[in-house]
């Protein structure tokens, strides 16, 4: 089993927020690290959250590479909804500010799981998430939604999971919740989210290899090109209140 400081939610949802900002880099980590995360820390179904960039493995080929800023993860444990409903009361009430150097509007997103989560041996003995770092590879596809699933369960992640250093798996899907005001949506298709431990580039030449070889063949009902992100932890994972 992984340690209490790597939650296993049962009912995974996740929010994605996404931002850009004019000040030095110290002061904007600063701030979220030390006031803006720990202000959700108590909202409904929070689990911990974390911050990434881009980091700097190079895209596979083929893909469409994604950049949307810094990216503030937030894992939830059940519906968002109650998450969305604090966070909005605290934006409204100005107990939470955001400060002038945050470049308006956000890009976020709410996500709920639609698969079961697939873990490696190596999850197993995993101490806490810091150094994590994660895969985004975004799709939309033609003709039938259960075809999808079983290739992507069956298949597809199977052979991505014997990648070096993958810890986790899961597929997910734009959540019902409502977004936040004032922020700009994204919907980029269904989300698999392939979480490593340590640098990527031992991941990213297993699945080149594979594609390449013809191992890992990917169906015609996949619309061309996937969007995706290599993203790089820049904090430890913050353990919410309880979790």
């Amino acid at each position: 089993m992984p340690s209490a400081a790597v939650p296993t939610p049962k009912d995974r949802n996740l929010f994605f927020a996404w931002s850009t900002y004019t000040t030095d880099y110290a002061t904007y980590a600063k701030w979220y690290d030390e006031e803006h995360i720990p202000q959700v820390m108590d909202a409904p179904g929070i689990v911990g959250a974390q911050r990434f960039v881009i980091a700097d493995t190079k895209p596979l080929p083929g893909v469409n590479s994604l950049d949307f800023g810094h990216l503030a993860l937030y894992e939830l444990d059940g519906s968002a909804q109650g998450f969305r409903e604090e966070v909005k009361h605290k934006l409204i009430s100005q107990e939470m500010v955001l400060p002038d150097y945050m470049v308006q509007p956000f890009k976020a997103l709410f996500l709920k799981s639609a698969s079961e989560p697939f873990y490696s041996e190596q999850f197993a003995s995993a101490k806490n998430l810091d150094d994590r770092h994660l895969f985004f590879a975004w799709s939309r596809h033609t003709g039938d939604d259960e075809a999808f699933a079983r290739w992507y369960d069956e298949e597809h992640i199977p052979q991505i999971m014997s990648a070096p250093g993958v810890l986790r798996a899961e597929r997910f899907e734009v959540s019902e919740v409502k977004p936040l005001p004032g922020v700009e949506a994204v919907d980029q298709g269904h989300l698999a989210i392939y979480e490593t431990t340590g640098d990527l580039q031992g991941f990213r030449e297993e699945v080149k290899r594979q594609l390449i070889s013809g191992e890992m063949v990917i169906p015609d009902f996949m619309i061309n090109p996937f969007a995706t992100m290599f993203l790089k932890p820049v904090s430890p994972f913050f353990l919410a209140n309880g979790a």
